[in-house]
């Protein structure tokens, strides 16, 4: 791939790509593929099915391409096919586990396993404890204010971008946003105090 293919614009692949090029569509995939993954990997949070997703995402861009509307950017428009995507795998997962048994404190061994009691390690273990205690309370929020959740806070998207991708308007993201964060907030309310009396900043912030 020249640099010059590189700095070609979206549009003029997209329609390379419509007019029988498969190259063409290769370094659209090549330009967007490591964002898409972020995206699904921030809603869907393991990284087999993030690759799935960014697979199935491309997949599907490419048999829709020819309803494409250039109102929107092409990042924006995959972004949006990830996302739905993504939801599809949460919604998966809540069906299976409707006919799975509950696994009370699924990951209390791997985080609380005894270990050198060096500071740093001892860091490692308040950040491991903190990773867990923040899933958990995700948990407890509905589909939307989960993945508003995660697009702010690990993939660190504008409320504008999250908005945009969503179809919803800035000020019901902000809404959906300031939900989610009481919540998590209200779960990890004792987290601090557990976590051996340290001073630690607000996680969220």
């Amino acid at each position: 791939m020249t640099d010059q293919q590189d700095a070609t614009p979206d549009r003029d692949l997209i329609a390379r790509t419509l007019g029988g090029d498969g190259s063409a569509y290769g370094i659209l995939v090549g330009r967007f593929q490591r964002k898409i993954f972020r995206v699904a990997y921030s809603i869907v949070r393991d990284a087999v099915e993030a690759d799935s997703v960014t697979q199935d995402t491309f997949v599907q861009a490419y048999t829709s391409l020819a309803k494409y509307e250039a109102r929107a950017e092409f990042e924006t428009w995959l972004t949006r096919i990830a996302i739905n995507r993504s939801r599809d795998v949460l919604r998966r997962r809540r069906f299976v586990s409707l006919f799975s048994a509950p696994a009370e404190d699924e990951d209390r061994d791997s985080v609380f396993e005894a270990v050198d009691e060096r500071p740093d390690q001892e860091r490692q273990i308040s950040s491991s404890q903190l990773r867990v205690a923040i899933e958990r309370a995700e948990s407890k929020l509905s589909a939307q204010q989960k993945i508003i959740f995660r697009l702010r806070h690990y993939e660190d998207l504008s409320l504008e971008d999250i908005a945009g991708h969503l179809g919803l308007r800035a000020g019901t993201v902000r809404a959906h946003l300031f939900r989610a964060v009481h919540k998590i907030r209200k779960e990890l309310a004792g987290w601090h105090d557990r976590d051996q009396g340290n001073n630690h900043e607000d996680p969220l912030l």
